[in-house]
């Protein structure tokens, strides 16, 4: 992650706001509702929320709903009716319309292109490694449930600073308030990574800084605690620069999408920091990058 300037955030009762908006996805979702939670009224609320997040609250739930029914629909095997479900809409024909409206084609076409696009790589494996970089073999993992102390970043992935360094107005701010909360931490710095770079607008992107706590502690507007539920990850590592790691993400989707085990499931895939590795001369970044995993049920082993 580049060492840079951080973005600017939304204030802090906007950044509860869109969390809560990210978790009820599923549910009716409204102006008045919002603008109540928010304390004001629908009018002032449209206006503030333009203000800060730079899309209308109808554009930007719509947004989100879409960005995740197309993960959905391209990860797993539900229904495109379960799949529009799922993120909000009240049927097939509402969720198909706005879907091709947003993305120019149909869930059923995008699906078929996405299982093409596995099925071609599952019979010729396609290596997505280069000289820039180190990456190791792809291997998978089980990592463990754990509470989690969060603090959202909203914004271009390559503008969240390293961790811990003098720029790190994030995991330096979640180790401060452990301590300040008197919790046992461990300094390990793990981003949870909420949209696809290459589909979600650079100042739209969520990830949610966090470090592993002990147990929970009081949150604050703008620190909360995350239940991470744990399971199974295709994992690799990356040593290199910050613009290869998408050939890490890229690899390992690679790996699953021609295992004969596994497939892919629609929790965040998620990065844990190491320490920076000496390479030459200069010091570069270590990254264990996982994308979440689940068996494949027997019937479609060999299939």
């Amino acid at each position: 992650m580049k060492s840079v300037e951080t973005t600017t955030q939304p204030d802090e009762k906007f950044t509860r706001l869109l969390i809560g908006i990210q978790c009820k996805l599923d549910q009716e979702i409204t102006l008045e509702s919002l603008a109540d939670e928010f304390g004001c009224s629908p009018f002032h609320f449209h206006r503030l929320f333009v203000d800060a997040v730079g899309e209308t609250p109808r554009k930007y739930v719509e947004r989100l709903r879409l960005e995740k029914a197309i993960y959905k629909l391209l990860v797993t095997n539900e229904s495109v009716l379960d799949v529009g479900l799922a993120v909000g809409f009240n049927n097939h024909e509402s969720f198909s319309r706005s879907f091709k409206r947003y993305f120019g084609k149909s869930p059923a076409t995008v699906r078929k292109e996405g299982r093409d696009v596995r099925a071609a790589r599952a019979a010729n494996p396609r290596s997505f490694r280069c000289d820039e970089c180190f990456m190791s073999e792809v291997r998978y993992e089980s990592l463990q449930p754990m509470t989690l102390l969060c603090i959202r970043h909203l914004g271009d992935y390559q503008l969240i600073p390293h961790a811990f360094t003098e720029e790190d107005l994030l995991w330096n701010r979640l180790v401060s308030y452990a301590q300040e909360q008197r919790v046992p931490f461990r300094r390990i710095p793990i981003g949870i990574f909420y949209d696809n770079p290459f589909m979600t607008p650079m100042d739209q992107q969520r990830c949610d800084a966090c470090i592993p706590i002990e147990k929970a502690v009081e949150e604050t507007p703008t620190i909360r605690c995350l239940n991470f539920a744990g399971g199974k990850y295709g994992m690799i590592e990356h040593i290199g620069p910050v613009d290869t790691l998408a050939s890490a993400f890229r690899t390992v989707a690679s790996e699953i999408c021609a295992s004969d085990k596994f497939e892919m499931r629609d929790d965040p895939p998620i990065e844990i920091l190491r320490p920076a590795q000496l390479r030459g001369n200069e010091y570069v970044d270590h990254t264990d990058v996982y994308l979440p995993v689940r068996s494949k049920p027997v019937a479609q082993r060999n299939s």
